[in-house]
């Protein structure tokens, strides 16, 4: 509330909707646009279960073709409201069963 008594309502259009993808599982999050995406892509990891500092494992975000690292944020990648899609991709390194 200002000084005058007039509510004021956070800035919307400083937030965006980003949908993040991996298989058939999609989560949507809505973050402010300027903010680093790290938390964001590690609160995807926790939900489908899979540790994203394994060694065997790596998980690997991407958007538009370019690979999305923690630090980037949804303005720098260019990322709208509700139709961009973030998918998410597991590679395994090295390795064999015996």
């Amino acid at each position: 509330m200002t000084a005058s008594g007039e509510d004021v309502k956070p800035d919307v259009s400083s937030k965006v909707r980003i949908i993040v993808q991996f298989n058939d599982t999609k989560l949507t999050f809505l973050t402010k646009r300027n903010k680093p995406l790290a938390k964001l892509l590690d609160t995807f990891c926790e939900k489908i279960g899979v540790d994203k500092n394994s060694n065997i494992e790596t998980v690997k975000f991407n958007f538009d073709g370019a690979n999305v690292t923690p630090d980037a944020t949804a303005e720098d990648l260019g990322i709208e409201d509700d139709d961009e899609v973030i998918d998410g991709q597991i590679f395994q390194e090295g390795g064999h069963l015996i």
